[in-house]
């Protein structure tokens, strides 16, 4: 194997690792999206519970005096 073919090989080699680096990133990315929007869904849970439990709290307020 000549200079020539080793550096032509080598850079296969680099541009196969690129590839499946920016495999991996767009995988990480995605799971990252998918469990921001997770959380964004719990907070919005969260905060419709939060409103309804301070709604029936004021009811029970005016029923009590």
């Amino acid at each position: 194997m000549g200079m020539k073919d080793k550096s032509q090989e080598q850079a296969k080699q680099w541009q196969q690792q690129g590839k499946e680096r920016a495999q991996e990133g767009r995988e990480k990315a995605g799971q990252r999206a998918g469990q921001r929007a997770d959380q964004q869904r719990d907070r919005a849970r969260q905060g419709i519970e939060d409103t309804h439990d301070e709604a029936h709290d004021r009811l029970n307020e005016d029923y009590d005096r």
